[in-house]
């Protein structure tokens, strides 16, 4: 995954709806968001998110991108995000992506809450 691909892609799991989880995430992918949420994997993600609100804004400064290796990406960040109703939010980030037969996936995701 190129560098901007990486970064246009985390955006697009913060601002766009349930469509983008179910066409990039990998089928086993954890996700570990702030109370009540708590941790979630697979099927689990896409019935969490079914009709939550959706953040209108993001700012991500901060940004690490590695590469393990070549079929692996993992991306550092801090998020600033707001939704509609003007809730404010500041979390340090990680995802991880995995290039597959299906194009590259999402297979982890942290959020560690700011304030």
């Amino acid at each position: 995954m190129k560098h901007d691909d990486a970064w246009r892609t985390e955006r697009s799991f913060w601002l766009e709806g349930i469509e983008q989880f179910e066409s990039g995430l990998a089928q086993h992918c954890v996700m570990a968001f702030p109370e009540p949420v708590g941790i979630l994997v697979g099927d689990d993600i896409l019935h969490g998110l079914a009709g939550a609100p959706r953040w209108n804004s993001l700012d991500i400064t901060h940004q690490v991108l590695t590469r393990p290796d070549d079929d692996s990406c993992v991306l550092g960040y801090r998020a600033d995000a707001r939704r509609d109703a003007g809730d404010a939010y500041a979390a340090f980030c990680t995802s991880t992506y995995r290039r597959t037969g299906a194009g590259w996936k999402l297979v982890q995701h942290q959020q560690t809450p700011i304030g």
